[in-house]
């Protein structure tokens, strides 16, 4: 019995791992078996989720111009870096620096597409994160067309219970 419990758990691990994005850490004949084994590969699974959201939330945030909760996914001590050398450090700085650069008037109609989000938690309170982005406005037409695009370097930090941006590196590579 105590074998088909194993198997039913890692059906249900398999199927929570879909809804985190297809990943999945599998279990070979090195890892063990017991329940302190699948309790950190939940946990695992439950901070990329949480990352993944918050990754999310990043254009979410901007595009509904809500600087005060952009600026809040970044840890107290949370760096922004940007083209040209640009750095803003803190929530309160991040904040300020949206607000004076994207008026509601800069492109009201506005999407962060996120896509390949890759994540590699490191320890129980840090990971690092890879993806790409683009700007999409309306255009002239009415239509939506790209207007910039690129990736985002990050370091995380859990602060308080929550992942928060230790540092978020905007990288433009493709400017409309």
């Amino acid at each position: 019995m105590r074998r088909r419990s194993g198997f039913v758990a890692g059906w249900i691990l398999v199927a929570v791992a879909a809804a985190a994005g297809g990943a999945y850490v599998s279990r070979t004949s090195a890892q063990p078996a017991g329940d302190a084994a699948l309790e950190a590969r939940l946990t695992r699974l439950e901070d990329m989720e949480a990352i993944r959201r918050l990754l999310i939330e990043y254009g979410r945030t901007f595009d509904a111009r809500d600087f005060a909760a952009y600026g809040a996914l970044f840890a107290p001590d949370g760096v922004w870096q940007g083209g040209g050398g640009a750095s803003y450090t803190g929530p309160d700085a991040i904040q300020q620096m949206v607000e004076r650069a994207f008026p509601p008037s800069f492109y009201p109609n506005s999407h962060h597409v996120m896509t390949s989000i890759a994540i590699d938690v490191t320890g129980p309170n840090s990971a690092i994160a890879w993806s790409r982005w683009t700007f999409v406005v309306e255009g002239e037409d009415g239509l939506p067309q790209p207007l910039r695009g690129g990736r985002y370097e990050d370091e995380l930090v859990r602060v308080d219970g929550q992942w928060k941006f230790k540092s978020r590196r905007v990288i433009a590579e493709l400017n409309g």
